[in-house]
């Protein structure tokens, strides 16, 4: 966290710095993900779990392979798959995965996102997580069940798309919709000018290939995402625009949602009403 607060103080200073140097402040800004130590119940989870070492290829940073941790728990015939959101690990999921290990019938599979948690790497990116999942798939095969909060809801639904597979259920959490718009709250928020905001993203499309805006899920087919889809979200979240998920839905108006106004984004995935709706979800199936 000290590392994170650093970044930022230098964010808020990117008019005294020189373009290059603005650029990788920035970067770090956007695809740093702070590390917080496991809390003791968390630690006790993680150990519980059979642990493996998968890799993802990471192409835009630093051009090599990155291993990421995964942690199992159980051997049951269904696949519950959860993906983490933006600087966070799959110990945040606690709760939720001890509930879900007392399903005898269930195999739980969780991950530290490479640069997340456990798993080593100086930046983190969305094409990361969904590098990480396609691992997954290979190693684990199809999930039955996927579930996503935040960043981790918007990589699931990307590769799902990509590797053709439609789960029995997909529970998307606070999704992000729009990475442009997410990364511009993220700027927004430490009063980066709009001059230095532009170049970024003209620096963003020299490194992918791609505009920033062409990470936006309305223009995705996603028939993964259209059928028996439940996404909880609330309507006040600071860090990410549900306006757009609004827009996302108007495209998929198959998908169930639930409202849980006031809860905060890194809140909803600990909150017990929609913890006991989600299981309920979940008992229909495993």
């Amino acid at each position: 966290m000290k590392v994170y607060k650093e970044i930022v103080a230098q964010a808020r200073e990117l008019t005294s710095s020189g373009i290059t140097e603005q650029e990788t402040i920035l970067w770090k800004l956007l695809c740093y993900a702070a590390k917080m130590p496991l809390r003791k119940n968390q630690e006790e989870l993680i150990n519980r779990a059979a642990q493996i070492t998968l890799q993802a290829p990471d192409t835009y940073f630093s051009g090599g392979i990155l291993p990421f941790n995964v942690f199992k728990w159980g051997s049951g015939s269904k696949l519950i798959l959860i993906t983490h959101g933006w600087s966070s690990k799959a110990a945040d999921f606690s709760s939720l995965i001890t509930a879900l290990t007392a399903i005898e019938n269930a195999t739980v599979v969780a991950f530290d996102a490479p640069g997340n948690g456990s798993s080593p790497g100086e930046l983190s990116n969305l094409i990361l997580y969904t590098e990480a999942l396609q691992a997954i798939y290979r190693e684990f095969g199809n999930p039955d069940i996927v579930i996503g909060h935040s960043l981790g809801a918007m990589a699931n639904m990307m590769s799902l798309e990509q590797a053709d597979i439609k789960p029995e259920l997909l529970i998307s959490i606070a999704p992000v919709i729009n990475l442009k718009a997410l990364f511009n709250n993220m700027m927004e928020a430490v009063d980066v000018p709009v001059k230095i905001r532009e170049n970024f993203f003209e620096r963003f499309f020299e490194r992918f290939k791609v505009p920033a805006s062409a990470y936006d899920l309305t223009s995705y087919t996603l028939s993964a995402a259209s059928k028996d889809h439940w996404i909880a979200y609330d309507d006040q979240d600071a860090v990410v625009n549900t306006d757009f998920l609004i827009e996302f839905l108007k495209l998929h108006p198959a998908i169930e949602i639930t409202l849980y106004s006031g809860t905060g984004h890194e809140k909803l995935i600990r909150r017990e009403e929609l913890l006991q709706e989600l299981m309920q979800r979940i008992r229909r199936i495993v």
